[in-house]
């Protein structure tokens, strides 16, 4: 007679029965490419569980860290929020709230599956930069400090439609000690940069499982607050963030297609919730933005819409038309 006999509550042989039913679901699904089995998997994960399923299926494909191509480049995308209160002197919603007002129906061959993480974190960064240019960030956060490095916005040519929904930029961000930030900053001043000011930054990530091709997105609330002002900043950041291997439709190294996936995606959650109602009696209304933190920071104006997302803006316009009548 089989049986488990380790008296440990924490026993491998005491397989939570939720374990079987989503690794049978990813197993069939990397089989089949069948869009519904990994959707299922990921209902199952679900029922007993809050958070944590891309990590579930990076596991089942025996990696712990999702490989990323074009590991120096940032592609993101950016939504302003506008949150109006339907109550008088109705609270702010959180930034957890804002994350869970975005809603992915897992349903059918639903093609992006959110995983609700709600990493929430605050800090504090300091902007240096010449004009329109931004040269440097210092970040202070959870007691740490950290410099980061952008380039200016770099030009994409993939044919995409509204690929001008996405800024690709080259970044690097890396831990600094007050040495390394004093004589970076030095450096900055002798390129003719300056001292921009500085933000109290509110942040909250989830992630998004594109099962298209398999690459993940992170999903990001920022709340800026600029120093001495009342002047805040709201933003939905989309950014790439590596890809899940076994998917059939991937294709390595293809700017065109993660530019393709995250425009698809911003789209998708402008359409679901432009408008949408957030915990605490209010709305917000997203509306596609090219404006850094440095724009705000620095009082220089951001590029103008370009047609492609004036288009894109005025798309969901008409949505709100059409739910408000």
């Amino acid at each position: 007679m089989g049986g488990c006999y380790d008296s440990s509550r924490y026993s491998e042989c005491s397989v939570p029965a939720w374990k079987s039913g989503v690794s049978e679901g990813l197993t069939e699904f990397f089989r089949s490419q069948n869009t519904e089995k990994i959707v299922a998997a990921y209902r199952t994960f679900f029922e007993a569980n809050r958070a944590g399923f891309i990590q579930v299926v990076l596991g089942h494909k025996g990696i712990k860290e999702a490989p990323k191509e074009f590991s120096d480049i940032e592609y993101e995308v950016k939504l302003d929020i506008r949150p109006v209160a339907e109550k008088q002197g109705a609270k702010e919603p959180s930034i957890a709230d804002y994350l869970a007002a975005f809603d992915f129906p897992a349903v059918g061959n639903a093609r992006f599956l959110k995983d609700p993480v709600d990493s929430i974190a605050e800090g504090t960064n300091h902007f240096f930069g010449s004009g329109i240019e931004e040269r440097l960030v210092v970040i202070e956060k959870m007691g740490k400090t950290y410099l980061k490095e952008k380039s200016q916005p770099l030009q994409l040519k993939t044919g995409v439609p509204h690929e001008q929904l996405v800024i690709k930029r080259t970044e690097k961000r890396y831990p600094a000690t007050m040495e390394d930030i004093l004589k970076k900053v030095s450096e900055v001043h002798r390129g003719g940069g300056d001292y921009a000011g500085n933000i109290r930054k509110e942040k909250g990530d989830a992630f998004i499982l594109d099962n298209y091709d398999g690459r993940i997105y992170s999903f990001t609330i920022t709340r800026a607050h600029l120093a001495g002002k009342d002047d805040i900043q709201r933003q939905l950041e989309i950014e790439y963030a590596g890809y899940v291997p076994g998917f059939h439709s991937f294709e390595k190294d293809s700017e065109k297609q993660i530019v393709a996936g995250m425009v698809d995606l911003a789209k998708m959650s402008a359409f679901l919730s432009h408008n949408a109602p957030v915990k605490g009696g209010w709305r917000m209304g997203l509306f596609p933005t090219s404006q850094r933190k440095y724009d705000f920071v620095s009082g220089k104006a951001p590029k103008r819409l370009s047609k492609a997302l004036m288009s894109t803006l005025l798309k969901m316009e008409e949505k709100e038309t059409v739910e408000t009548k």
